[in-house]
């Protein structure tokens, strides 16, 4: 070996996949529950519960996959909501759970008409396996 070769780092193929690893993001997938402050208010109006998606690339847009569609974001603001609750079971997906910080934070700017206590819970992922539990009688 001459001396350029020595000098070469011997991980550079694995940090460039490493890289790569953090370019790619994963979709991230919430349930968004509303409790209204007014309970006076038309059920019409209630989204109640729905489901947001945002696509697997950095900057993709949340988009609703229910009934609300585009219009997810007007009707969670005309519901006037006294608490808004986004759950997400995305394992330990750090990108994923940053994003889903991000649109809390996001809902937080958007609805600071009503200002509902926006709350963000992260469960296990449902392929996670969970605990055996032994039970003694």
């Amino acid at each position: 070996m001459n001396h350029s070769e020595l000098a070469q780092p011997a991980r550079r193929p694995r940090a460039r996949r490493g890289a790569d690893l953090r370019e790619r993001f994963t979709a991230a997938r919430v349930t968004v529950t509303c409790t209204p402050g007014n309970h006076d208010c038309a059920p019409e109006l209630a989204p109640g519960q729905f489901e947001l998606v945002a696509g697997p690339s950095a900057n993709s847009s949340w988009t609703c996959t229910g009934g609300l569609a585009s219009n997810w974001l007007e009707s969670l603001s005309a519901f006037r909501c006294r608490e808004v609750v986004l759950t997400a079971r995305l394992g330990d997906d750090a990108t994923a759970k940053h994003r889903v910080l991000e649109l809390a934070e996001f809902l937080t700017f958007k609805l600071s008409d009503s200002q509902p206590l926006i709350r963000v819970l992260f469960l296990p992922a449902l392929s996670t396996p969970r605990a055996t539990r032994n039970h003694h009688a």
